[in-house]
């Protein structure tokens, strides 16, 4: 959760989307304020969000290795419960500071929600992970061609409450590596080109009614 203090009150406001807008109304006095001096709050420890972002590499290449080790220690019969409970605790501060240390925030879904996508003269059906204001990961359906990165994409879809649909081009930037389920194609990241202001429009006010579903 990304978190700063109110310069009018002094108490905290909590909002994921603190890192894309310039100003905020504060939940307790009310006053519309600035967004300055972000901080990232994940289980119980807090960090400057400008600092973790300088050290942003650091902390991922950590990441990587609290989830090794995380692994490994789920799988040792013999690894104490103390000793699988503090990397628990450990791997969920360390995703909770990466979650703060990206630029839009990612809606992710209860429900399916499917797009067709095509690319590389296919189209295929696909279900939404996540959604942001910047692009989204999906998991694709199986299709005739495995997409590529770089690949680009024309991409269809609806979004609850939202009469229009949305149509949006894009670029694959990954493909995901592992072994695909079965029936099912590969995950893949999508960046969003530019996109007319009202479809913008309609896109961030999806987004912020989902921001403002996600626990404090």
């Amino acid at each position: 959760m990304l978190i700063m203090k109110c310069p009018s009150c002094q108490k905290y406001i909590k909002s994921v989307l603190l890192a894309e807008i310039s100003q905020i109304r504060c939940e307790h006095c009310e006053a519309t304020v600035p967004v300055n001096n972000v901080l990232v709050s994940s289980n119980g420890f807090t960090f400057d969000r400008n600092d973790l972002l300088k050290r942003f590499f650091r902390y991922r290449k950590l990441l990587d290795e609290v989830i090794d080790e995380h692994s490994h220690l789920h799988d040792n019969l013999v690894s104490r419960i103390e000793s699988k409970k503090s990397i628990e605790q450990f791997l969920k501060i360390l995703q909770g500071m990466m979650t703060g240390a990206r630029d839009h925030f990612r809606c992710e879904f209860d429900s399916p929600i499917s797009c067709r996508i095509a690319y590389a003269g296919t189209e295929v059906e696909g279900f939404f992970q996540n959604l942001s204001m910047e692009g989204a990961c999906i998991q694709l359906v199986s299709g005739r061609m495995r997409p590529k990165v770089r690949n680009s994409l024309r991409l269809k879809f609806f979004l609850p409450h939202c009469v229009s649909e949305f149509i949006l081009s894009g670029e694959i930037c990954w493909v995901e590596k592992v072994k695909e389920l079965a029936g099912n194609g590969p995950v893949i990241g999508i960046r969003f080109d530019p996109v007319d202001k009202q479809t913008q429009e309609n896109l961030w006010k999806f987004i912020c009614d989902q921001a403002g579903k996600v626990p404090a």
